[in-house]
């Protein structure tokens, strides 16, 4: 690397560590930086040299470009393991404050789809509780979760943001494993509106079905940013699985 080559990737470096000085110091999720003609004015440095230590920080996960609206400060990113875990308890280990938001909650009858899911007659009531999940602040994940009525009566009479707990506590019933499918969407209108994010941004959809030992106690759709999880799991060898092993594993959420 020549003197000039040096220098330029030296003032990269150091106008990204003042860029993550000010996120830290400065900035919350969500707040806008600065555009690059005003950091350029600010720093003494060529727009090639901004550009260069954003499209860094936008690569690092910490900062997040929007198409005609501005570079803003991400939120928290969360490495899941595949388990079955409170969505609270899970966010306060990792430092966050978590935070559940309730769209809408009712009964209804039973569709097809989410009769064969709780494993119940076509048209049976059931509670159907949509909730959007928050750690400090920032939207994670949109939920919507079925439950059977004549399991739990009363449930729309409770506090319906620690689902498994209550699950537990009120009605004795607690989650013991789970069946999960998951794909990849692109956010529709909707789903980017609810958790704050572009039209077409991609997600990682789950299809749940919770027992509490051979009973069926959930049925789940969760949309997760995919900007704000990874999905970590432990592989081994197929052949070292045996025939009652051969299942999915269960995602955190609740």
């Amino acid at each position: 690397m020549n003197a000039d080559e040096q220098a330029i990737t030296t003032k990269r470096a150091q106008v990204k560590a003042i860029l993550e000085r000010r996120i830290a110091d400065e900035l919350h999720p969500g707040d806008t930086l600065d555009s690059e003609r005003e950091l350029v004015a600010q720093l003494g440095v060529s727009r090639v040299t901004v550009r260069q230590a954003i499209s860094d920080l936008v690569d690092e996960g910490v900062l997040e470009r929007t198409q005609g609206k501005g570079t803003y400060v991400t939120g928290p990113r969360v490495n899941s393991r595949l388990h079955l875990a409170s969505f609270s308890r899970e966010m306060c280990a990792r430092g966050l404050v978590p935070r559940t938001e309730v769209i809408s909650k009712g009964t209804e009858p039973a569709d097809a789809e989410v009769a064969d899911g709780l494993e119940i007659e076509l048209g049976e009531p059931v509670v159907r509780l949509e909730r959007l999940r928050l750690a400090d602040e920032t939207p994670m994940a949109h939920e919507i979760g079925w439950y059977p009525l004549a399991m739990f009566p009363d449930l729309l009479d409770h506090g319906l943001t620690t689902m498994y707990d209550l699950l537990a506590d009120r009605y004795g019933i607690v989650a013991t494993r789970g069946e999960q499918e998951v794909s990849a969407h692109a956010a529709d209108a909707t789903m980017a509106r609810i958790l704050g994010i572009p039209k077409r941004s991609p997600l990682l959809v789950t299809t749940r079905i919770t027992h509490a030992g051979d009973q069926v106690m959930e049925y789940s759709i969760t949309s997760y940013r995919a900007d704000r999880y990874k999905i970590h799991s432990t592989i081994r060898p197929f052949e070292d699985l045996g025939p009652d092993r051969l299942r999915d594993d269960i995602l955190e959420e609740q």
